[in-house]
């Protein structure tokens, strides 16, 4: 049984790392090695687990729903990888979870992202330039923070001022660079003298990991990287950008992914009315 599961799951997790990022590849893993696990240990063949075998392995941990449903995900992916289809596929119909909800990010108004750039003071060493690109990249170009790591010196074309991205789930994109972004790559490459290899790297020369990546946003610019990318999408749309632009800048393969930025920008319209429409105050009223 163990050779089985090890090929099974090989097979599929190789095909999983091509689709996703490696933050979510590395979820996934471990979140269907813990049910393969579980398995083992009830000595039942995971092809002969059922439906009720998967909501007693998500209930038995104190797991949010948000969790259960993203390891039903996960197992349910694997069972249709390995042929079983609804209704044989046991992670198909898990009735107990409720529908999913997207939540939406508290994002970042325009005046924090530009406290939080301005504090990036570009001293002119190599590490601030640095550390100002990659603020003004994930804000300015909506980069997701692994796009940012994997980006080289030959994607960048400073005369059309535009970054080939090396997208999610291998789908590559163009997108523009802004004027800052242009002057800082210049001074930035000037100083490290290279033109070729890893665009964004550590002292040591090596290129950034997903780790410092995000250690860097956190405690230098003091916003996480995706909400730099949220911020983008949500200031262009409240500034009228079309949202197929939005969808094409952030790289999402359907226009539902970037249609988040249109529930945020109804909050806010609620917000609005909820302050300032003469129904909401009786000393408005005659």
């Amino acid at each position: 049984m163990t050779t089985t599961l090890d090929t099974d799951a090989a097979r599929f997790l190789a095909q999983v790392r091509l689709a996703v990022t490696p933050t979510t590849y590395v979820r996934k893993r471990n979140e269907l090695e813990g049910f393969l696990r579980h398995c083992i240990a009830k000595r039942k063949h995971y092809t002969a687990a059922t439906k009720d075998d998967i909501e007693r392995y998500l209930l038995a941990r104190p797991r949010t729903r948000a969790r259960r449903l993203q390891i039903t995900c996960t197992l349910r992916d694997f069972y249709r990888f390995l042929g079983f289809e609804p209704p044989a596929n046991p992670a198909a119909d898990i009735t107990f979870l409720p529908a999913k909800v997207q939540r939406l990010p508290h994002v970042p108004g325009k005046a924090a992202v530009k406290r939080s750039i301005a504090g990036l003071t570009a001293d002119g060493t190599e590490m601030a330039l640095r550390n100002r690109l990659m603020a003004e990249l994930a804000y300015g170009s909506g980069l997701r923070r692994a796009e940012l790591r994997k980006l080289d010196i030959e994607d960048i074309d400073l005369e059309e001022s535009v970054a080939h991205v090396a997208g999610k789930g291998g789908k590559d994109r163009t997108v523009p660079l802004t004027a800052t972004a242009v002057a800082i790559l210049r001074e930035y490459l000037a100083l490290r003298r290279a033109h070729r290899g890893p665009l964004l790297v550590a002292a040591t020369g090596r290129r950034l990991s997903l780790q410092r990546t995000y250690e860097v946003f956190r405690d230098k610019a003091g916003i996480r990287p995706h909400l730099m990318r949220h911020a983008c999408a949500t200031h262009m749309l409240k500034n009228g950008c079309n949202l197929r632009i939005i969808q094409e800048l952030l790289g999402h393969s359907r226009l539902t992914t970037a249609q988040i930025y249109t529930h945020i920008e109804k909050n806010d319209l609620r917000a609005v009315i909820d302050r300032m429409h003469p129904r909401k105050s009786n000393r408005f009223l005659t």
